[in-house]
This record gives C-alpha cells, structure tokens and sequence, in this order.
C-alpha cells in the first residue's frame, strides 16, 4: 500500500530503513480516554484529545529548534488527514471526496481506492458521530546536511463511533512523507484499521 514518487525511490528506501530501525507502531499503556476526577462537575465537557507528536528516531543530524518546526509542519499534514477522514464532518455521511489533504496526487488515487481503510467511507453511513479518544504521532527523520529530507509518520489514532454501528476504532501504521513545492506531503502508506 505504498506510492511512490517519480524521484522518491531512494528517499522511500531510506524510510523504510529509518521506520524498520523504530520498530512498529504502539498504542503503549493508554488505555483510552481519561476518566474524569472525582472532583468535576458531571456536566463538565470532556477534554479535547489533541495529537501527542514527537520526534522519534533521527538518521542524520538536526537542530534542535529545526526539529520542532517539522513536527509543527508534518503534524499539520497528518491531523489534516485524520480531521478529514475519520473526525470532522456530520454525521451520517457517505461522501468522503478531500479527505486527504496533503497526499501527493498518486497517493491520494490510491488512498481514494482504500476510502474503507483510510477513512470513515466503511461505517460513516451508520454512525451519527465519532469521539476521539487518542491522537499520537511519532516522525521517523532522514536529515541530510542538517535538513530534514524524508519523513516516516508513526500514527496512531483511536476513537469511538455512536449510532447505529458502535464501534471502538484503532487506525494505526506509518505515513511516507517527502517535501516538495507544496510543503510535506504524503507519498505513500502503510496503514490498518481494527474496529471492534
């Protein structure tokens, strides 16, 4: 389920390298979302889940106040993508047309293909709305020179679906990211989605 670009066959290879050195994707021991304290008011609102992003293996070498920029960059990218798939919009929907801002051409094609995996198209249809309940992104970075060249985005997203079809959701794998005229874009992806 990866794209490629035209001239990105060597930065894809040297992702790879960096994303197999990282290890796989882990939810790790967060087990959902928070419980509220004792304490709270009952009509509290829950607290936003916003995206947990860092920085996790580096090949290369970058600046520290560089590396916090492109974190701030691609996290823009991904959340793009998770907000357009899987979070925003009303429910019950059957259109997902846009939902992958930020995917190069190709793999927006392709990601299109996927729509059941790479967004809501499978249940969206039978659910009346979705509650986020983790958001984590870790980049896996090929740096050249002090610059950031290609970029694996170790994702993990869960949330839960209400409706008709009541589902606790784990989408979880890795985008391909390189830069080019546009900013970061996603190039390609290896991505599952668990609903149970």
């Amino acid at each position: 389920m990866r794209e490629r670009t035209r001239n990105g066959s060597w930065v894809m290879a040297a992702l790879v390298v960096v994303g197999l050195a990282a290890g796989g994707c882990s939810d790790g021991s967060d087990g959902g979302p928070r419980k509220a304290d004792a304490t709270s008011s009952a009509s509290a609102a829950p607290a936003e889940v916003v995206t947990a992003a860092s920085v996790g293996q580096l090949a290369g070498k970058l600046p520290q106040a560089r590396r916090a920029q492109l974190v701030g960059e691609v996290q823009q990218v991904v959340d793009g993508w998770i907000d357009a798939a899987y979070l925003s919009g009303d429910y019950p929907r059957t259109d997902f047309a846009g939902s992958w801002p930020g995917f190069t051409a190709p793999a927006q094609a392709k990601a299109e293909r996927d729509g059941d995996l790479m967004s809501n198209r499978d249940i969206g249809a039978s659910i009346d709305g979705v509650e986020p309940q983790k958001r984590q992104l870790k980049l896996d970075v090929l740096s050249v020179r002090k610059r950031p060249v290609g970029v694996t985005a170790r994702v993990v997203l869960r949330f839960a679906t209400t409706g008709d079809t009541v589902k606790d959701v784990r989408v979880a794998g890795r985008l391909y990211l390189t830069k080019g005229k546009q900013g970061w874009q996603v190039f390609g992806y290896d991505v599952t989605k668990v609903a149970r």
